[in-house]
């Protein structure tokens, strides 16, 4: 079983773009502690994970664009 879809954003934010919790939860517009929560296992509400997968999508294809890499 994988992580479910939100985590997954969430990590790759922080560990593939190198963004701290106060950037993430800056450019999510979420708090800093909600992002530290679903980090941990909390469930995300609605608007969250929509805000989150906002964020991953725009950077990873700004990413795609500046390296050629592509999100898998």
């Amino acid at each position: 079983m994988g992580l479910p879809a939100t985590k997954r954003y969430l990590i790759e934010l922080l560990h593939m773009h190198k963004l701290t919790y106060e950037q993430v939860a800056q450019y999510s517009e979420i708090p800093v502690e909600r992002v530290k929560a679903i980090k941990k296992g909390e469930i995300p509400t609605d608007i969250e994970v929509y805000k989150l997968k906002q964020v991953a999508f725009s950077l990873s294809e700004l990413r795609s664009k500046d390296t050629g890499e592509t999100m898998d």
